[in-house]
């Protein structure tokens, strides 16, 4: 009897512990809040600290919008700020406004305003079907307008980490390409899939997934390298035909 009980409290013990472990996982933690009011969202960025000392951070929130004609259109918000033990606080607030057939994509980045390390993400999908038909035409003023929009065309887990990778360090360039890059992937032979990068509806590069994190950022270091050396090219072809 004594062994029985014994046995039922290690195990309660141990069960408490992994409890305890996974919920401290989850130091900082970000959401994104939305309310529809009269065709109109409301995004809500917030942050919460459940760590014990003060943290200095910084966030970064962007909604991307296609509308039902195919239109793309972002906002982008960011800045520092600080949060003490055990706080929450809201971040920021955007309004976008919707229409039935519109689509629409939010991320909220949270990083360690000295390290840059990514502490926390958390993202919101609307209609997000219509976002996986190509836009065939973007015009120029609207490219001008966007410059560095991105489209995730992803379908795993593998594949949507690849992309915060790349939007994160994407959205931190001063000099953006003004065509929309478009991240796909499609399945492949076994469990793995490939992960390909257009600039302009042309593939720059492809590689295959790998859920090592190490992997994902040397591919990012490429996708970064191919994609520079892509608008290189179109703008010295564009420049010898400038009289």
């Amino acid at each position: 009897m004594k062994n029985f009980i014994f046995t039922s409290y290690s195990f309660l013990f141990v069960f408490l512990s992994i409890f305890t472990f996974g919920q401290g996982d989850k130091k900082i933690v970000a959401k994104i809040e939305k309310d529809v009011v009269e065709k109109q969202l409301k995004i809500k960025a917030l942050v919460t600290n459940n760590t014990s000392t003060y943290q200095e951070l910084n966030y970064l929130l962007i909604s991307i919008k296609k509308g039902a004609s195919g239109n793309l259109s972002n906002n982008k918000q960011s800045g520092k700020f600080s949060i003490n033990p055990n706080e929450s606080k809201a971040l920021s607030e955007m309004s976008v406004n919707l229409e039935q057939r519109d689509a629409i994509k939010a991320f909220l980045y949270i990083r360690d305003e000295q390290t840059q390390k990514l502490l926390a993400k958390d993202s919101l999908e609307i209609n997000q079907d219509y976002f996986k038909k190509s836009v065939s035409v973007v015009e120029k003023e609207e490219a001008f307008e966007l410059s560095g929009l991105m489209i995730d065309d992803t379908k795993s887990k593998v594949g949507r980490d690849f992309y915060d990778l790349f939007y994160i360090q994407y959205s931190q360039i001063p000099d953006k390409t003004n065509s929309a890059i478009t991240i796909t992937e499609l399945p492949a032979r076994g469990t793995s899939g490939q992960i390909n990068i257009q600039v302009d509806d042309k593939l720059v590069y492809s590689f295959m997934t790998n859920p090592s994190e190490d992997y994902l950022k040397e591919q990012l270091d490429y996708t970064l390298r191919y994609i520079k050396d892509y608008n290189a090219r179109k703008n010295l072809i564009k420049n010898e035909f400038i009289y």
